[in-house]
Order: C-alpha cells, then sequence, then structure tokens
C-alpha cells in the first residue's frame, strides 16, 4: 500500500498522540512538530503509509531524547486488558465456533487501542464489535486450513490488545497448532515489545519473537533475515493491525497463507480493503501481479 495525501494529517497526529504523553508547553510542542515537519518533504513518495510514518515519529523522538514516551502507556494498557481477561474467557466459553469468536475478541482489541485513547468505554467497544459482522471475512478460507501441526505466525499490533490475542493463540493451540508470535524489536508509539508480551503473558503461550525493528508495520526491505525465514516457514499468518496491512498487502512473500484482522481506522485503508471507515475485516491477502 502506498502513501496518499490524505496520510501526511496522520503523521502529525501520531506525533501530537506522542507530545501528550510529555509534561511540554503548548510553545514547545510547535517548536517540535516545525522541526519535524522539515522531514516531510524528504519522505519515499512510494513508501508505504506506515514506513513514512516512522521516519517522521523517529525524527521527533530523536528531538525528545526520549526512547519510549509511551511506556507508561503501555503499562497501564496491559493492566486494563489483563483485568478484563476473566470476562473474555468466560464470553468464548460461551460460544460454539470458537476460533471464530476468538478472532473477534483479537479484533475488539485492534478496535480499542487502549494505549492511543484515554477514558475509552471499553465495556461499549466490546459490545459492538462482538455485535458488528465482519465487513469482508474470508474466515471459511482460513478454517480449512486449520489443520494440526501447521505453524501459525500472528503478528501483534498493540499494547494491551495483545491481551486479547492471548485467547485467540490459545484456541489455535487447542487445535494442535503451533503459534509463533510477533512483536517489535523495539519501542514505537504503543506497539507492543518484548517487555509487553512478558507483562501479558503471551511468552507463557507462544513463541515470541520479533521483527528485528522499531518501525511500524512489517517494512520487508528492513526486517531482519531470521524474521523474513519466519514468515516464509509459517503455513499461515495472521496480521493485526492497519501498520501491518499497510506494509504487507499484496506482497508475495506475505502470499494468500496471510489474513489481515483489523479495523478499518481511515478512508485509505478502507478503499484498500474494499470496505467503509470504521468497519472490521478478516481477508485474505491478495497478491498483486509481478508482486
Amino acid at each position: 500500500m502506498r502513501v496518499a495525501p490524505e496520510c501526511l494529517p496522520c503523521y502529525f497526529t501520531q506525533c501530537l498522540n506522542t507530545l501528550a504523553r510529555l509534561n511540554l508547553e503548548d510553545r514547545e510542542k510547535v517548536e517540535l512538530l516545525s522541526r519535524v515537519a522539515e522531514v516531510i518533504p524528504n519522505l519515499p513518495p512510494h513508501g508505504t503509509p506506515a514506513a513514512n510514518s516512522t521516519i517522521v515519529i523517529q525524527r521527533l523522538i530523536s528531538l525528545l531524547g526520549v526512547e519510549d514516551p509511551f511506556r507508561e502507556a503501555k503499562k497501564e494498557s496491559n493492566r486494563l486488558a489483563l483485568a478484563y481477561l476473566p470476562r473474555l474467557r468466560r464470553l468464548l466459553n460461551r460460544k460454539k465456533d470458537r476460533i471464530y469468536w476468538a478472532l473477534k475478541l483479537a479484533v475488539a482489541g485492534n478496535v480499542v487501542d487502549l494505549g492511543l485513547f484515554r477514558g475509552y468505554d471499553l465495556d461499549r467497544a466490546l459490545r459492538q464489535v462482538l455485535r458488528e459482522p465482519f465487513a469482508v471475512c474470508d474466515y471459511e478460507i482460513f478454517q480449512a486450513a486449520l489443520t494440526p501441526g501447521k505453524r501459525v505466525l500472528l503478528i501483534g499490533d498493540n499494547a494491551g490488545e495483545i491481551v486479547f490475542d492471548l485467547l485467540l493463540v490459545e484456541e489455535l493451540k487447542r487445535l494442535g497448532l503451533e503459534v509463533v508470535y510477533v512483536v517489535k524489536g523495539g519501542p514505537i508509539l504503543n506497539d507492543a515489545t518484548l517487555e509487553d508480551a512478558e507483562e501479558a503473558g503471551m511468552n507463557r503461550v507462544a513463541r515470541v519473537i520479533t521483527t528485528g525493528l522499531n518501525y511500524l508495520g512489517v517494512p520487508l526491505d528492513l526486517v531482519d533475515e531470521k524474521f523474513r525465514q519466519e514468515m516464509e516457514g509459517a503455513d499461515l499468518i495472521i496480521s493485526k493491525g492497519q501498520a501491518n496491512f499497510e506494509t504487507l498487502e499484496g506482497e508475495k512473500i506475505a502470499g494468500g497463507k496471510t489474513f489481515f484482522l483489523l479495523k478499518a481506522k481511515c478512508l485509505v485503508v478502507a478503499k484498500a480493503l474494499g470496505t467503509e471507515y470504521g468497519k472490521i475485516v478478516f481477508v485474505q491477502n491478495r497478491v498483486k501481479e509481478g508482486g
């Protein structure tokens, strides 16, 4: 997926979300954003939104001199999500098709995005997403591929959300599949890292690896060789969230074995998914011709 003009305001929204974590005066924020804006003209015109966002955010982080402005917010997200885990287990236990509903719970975590939105009504958000059907749904194709012994690579997204993914990992393992869970190699916004995986307990139910770098999404030209080998060796891939979609959509290495699980949080992504803004999807990757 390539950048669109609508992506530019999002770069600054992400910067503002980062600055909101720090005790800075408005004057300081304006000055920082002005200096960050200097990198915009030099962004790769054919880059992905996630990769260009990363360049902008990393420029801000270098100016701030703070390695992880979201560290405390991520911890709070994990704590809040873990408090909901018993309730989520009870809900899942009442469902017949446990994999389908585990996917719904996992995408509910993507909808909430606890690290970015304070004062979020989690109960209301969960009720809404559990009632709402997938606008685009390739579940039957995915379900047919769930054969015991296969290896599933689950590419995670945010802190907090990682707790919701625990249930999906457990259900996949219940069917006899091996699960490898992917986090970022370092902090970037509120994306999950190894620290978050440990806090959420993901390392107790799955083998946890990293992309090898602190970039939004999965920039295939930058990820380390070990991660690429894991992608190539996986029988199925579940990719969570917008940034992972932006960087993997249509890519040959992702292939038809990749399924994107997310909420379309912007019009550009919604259009690429063939749906409307705000809808949730579980969609198989379509490899681009020559991709």
